[in-house]
């Protein structure tokens, strides 16, 4: 039987309004009754990941930022992170400035932009648990968004890098690009590197994490200290950061809404999250 089921939060856990539906919360309360430990696989910031885990309670640790960082599910602090090195970050900016897309980056809960502008103004409250009775704005939502903030380092990220107070203060970077054939061509140098990690996260942008880094990455680490086997392990995930523990995990769930190549890995297909996806797969495959 699975000791362990791992779920991706958008598009997976969340509806298509980024909630968390009380059919989904039931199920998943269910299964841990049943002494199955839950857990957010997720490319969210820590706090974002903490705050929609607190919401059920979960009852295992955290995986945030696609694997860089794990998270104490109680407390929301870090238990173990794994940075971007200065090196690949000064080469990351390179090809990115050579191609012109644009950037920022994460740090525990930070994200790094060169200027606030309407990209990334917004990017806290993207990442509070949405309740469907409040308005969706910054005055609803403070006692979350005041948990990541947004700083503002200039037009030279190079100095910002070289002159980090602390090694080691930047977990991932996002780029986005508003043309399709940049962001293949960026995507590709930057993978070719041999120091990065990237994943496609949308139709126009991609993820970058140090290399080796991935939602896999982590979970193979967080089951080799609790001595579960793949095999006792079920994922849930839609989109390509998923697809490494899709393939690994002893049963790999893809959404109904998941891209095609997503579905074709999977070992089964459960609905979309708008039709409650996640507690279809829970009753279907893994309750007792």
């Amino acid at each position: 039987m699975h000791r362990l089921l791992a779920l991706d939060l958008d598009g997976t856990m969340l509806d298509p309004n980024k909630v968390i539906t009380s059919e989904t919360r039931s199920s998943i309360q269910q299964l841990m009754a049943d002494e199955v430990a839950v857990t957010i696989a997720s490319g969210r910031f820590p706090a974002s990941v903490w705050l929609h885990a607190r919401e059920i309670p979960l009852n295992f640790t955290l995986v945030a930022l696609n694997g860089a960082v794990t998270v104490d599910a109680k407390t929301g602090q870090m238990i173990e992170g794994f940075p971007l090195g200065t090196a690949s970050l000064i080469y990351m900016l390179d090809v990115i400035e050579e191609e012109g897309a644009y950037v920022h980056f994460y740090g525990y809960n930070v994200l790094y932009v060169r200027q606030i502008n309407d990209t990334n103004r917004n990017w806290a409250l993207n990442n509070v648990v949405v309740r469907p009775e409040l308005p969706w704005t910054e005055d609803h939502y403070k006692d979350q968004t005041e948990l990541i903030r947004l700083v503002e380092v200039g037009s030279d990220f190079r100095t910002f890098v070289n002159s980090m107070p602390m090694p080691g203060m930047i977990y991932k970077a996002a780029v986005i690009c508003t043309d399709l054939a940049v962001r293949e061509r960026t995507y590709k140098r930057l993978e070719a590197s041999g120091m990065l990690q990237c994943t496609k996260t949308g139709s126009l942008r991609f993820d970058v994490n140090a290399f080796g880094i991935s939602k896999r990455d982590a979970l193979e680490r967080l089951c080799r200290e609790q001595g579960i086997d793949r095999q006792e392990v079920a994922v849930a995930g839609d989109y390509d950061n998923d697809l490494d523990m899709l393939q690994w995990a002893g049963l790999g769930i893809a959404m109904g809404n998941a891209e095609p190549h997503v579905k074709a890995i999977a070992n089964v297909i459960t609905g979309t999250n708008e039709q409650n996806g996640v507690a279809m797969a829970i009753r279907n495959y893994l309750l007792k």
